[in-house]
């Protein structure tokens, strides 16, 4: 595809600016949160949905309007054998993710361990069951708009900037997807590049970007029902007002 001007600042955003921001951002925000202004998790909830949706449907809106189609971002399904391999090895992860959550919900143990790993992040996964309801949403936006952004848009950026092949495309990709949350910690980089590079690998296999979309919502799904079994309070739901007797 032929680059525009508007595709660099996308990148340098994406690149640069946007996991700047995010890192001083939502530091504060955790440190209130963890200070007890719990009532903001829910708004940061809230306020990660509509960031996203509108990003993502600037970029498609963006993407038409140069004149390029669905099937060059990844939102047309394709066919053939090794489509549905891809398939089935989403189909695999999301089962595999999903008996991973049975297992650590249906175990103190491994709960507690769980609350433990959360470390950083708690501030951004949900507490309580109201919590857990607009984590909800937040995951299935994450699933749909991060893919277009960082899988779509983003790798067909840098083979077209770079003449690269997809694999090359996607690996950096990943790295950028990495960068953008660097507010989980240096720890947070890596490993949720190497998400990132799973779902470069889904969306090569397949063609689209629905297999990633479906894989990304699923695993974050599963995170915050992980993380809502491993926190989640006794006593009222502080999130929400509280009612007199």
């Amino acid at each position: 595809m032929t680059l525009h001007l508007v595709d660099h600042i996308v990148f340098v955003l994406l690149a640069a600016v946007f996991p700047v921001w995010d890192f001083f951002a939502l530091r504060k925000r955790a440190a209130l949160i963890n200070a007890g202004r719990t009532e903001l998790r829910i708004k940061l909830f809230h306020k990660i949905i509509w960031q996203e949706w509108i990003m993502a449907v600037a970029l498609l809106a963006l993407w038409f309007a140069l004149g390029r189609t669905g099937s060059e971002i990844g939102l047309v399904p394709q066919g053939g054998a090794l489509v549905w391999a891809g398939y089935g090895l989403t189909v695999l992860i999301c089962t595999l993710l999903v008996l991973q959550a049975r297992s650590i919900v249906g175990s103190p143990k491994k709960r507690a361990e769980t609350l433990k790993q959360m470390g950083s992040v708690s501030f951004l996964l949900p507490h309580t069951k109201r919590e857990s309801r607009s984590f909800d949403v937040v995951s299935v936006t994450a699933g749909v708009c991060e893919e277009i952004v960082y899988r779509g848009f983003l790798i067909g950026y840098l083979m077209a900037l770079l003449s690269a092949p997809f694999w090359v495309a996607g690996l950096i990709s990943s790295v950028v997807f990495g960068l953008a949350h660097s507010y989980q910690g240096l720890s947070g980089i890596p490993r949720t590049g190497a998400v990132g590079a799973a779902m470069a690998l889904l969306y090569g296999l397949t063609g689209s970007l629905w297999a990633p979309m479906v894989a990304h919502a699923v695993m974050d799904l599963v995170s915050g029902r992980i993380a809502y079994a491993a926190s989640k309070e006794t006593g009222p739901d502080r999130s929400s007002p509280q009612v007199a007797a």
